[in-house]
């Protein structure tokens, strides 16, 4: 048998069991399904896509996301009220000095 002859039967063997891997893998991604879901934002446990807040069952899990959630509101009220408050004494000061 020749050297070319030994090439060509391996490279056919490798593609052989290519293919066969890859259709055992799409078996698979058929057989195991996964229902559409989204993660828990403390946790990253699954949760199901209509829960809202986006957090498990666990007890910790909602009295963070809760602090977290009042958190996020103050910074949401901060960004827009301390540059009000700026603007604001910026119109006071340009009125006094006129």
């Amino acid at each position: 048998m020749s050297r070319k002859d030994t090439i060509l039967r391996a490279a056919q063997r490798t593609a052989k069991e290519a293919r066969n891997n890859a259709s055992r893998k799409m078996k698979m991604k058929d057989e195991v399904s996964i229902s559409p879901h989204r993660h828990c934002s403390i946790c990253w446990k699954p949760v199901p896509l209509e829960r809202d807040p986006p957090v498990c069952n666990a007890d910790k899990c909602s009295n963070s996301w809760i602090k977290k959630d009042k958190a996020r509101k103050r910074l949401t009220i901060m960004m827009y009220l301390f540059p009000a408050i700026a603007i604001f004494f910026l119109i006071l000061n340009m009125q006094q000095t006129n």
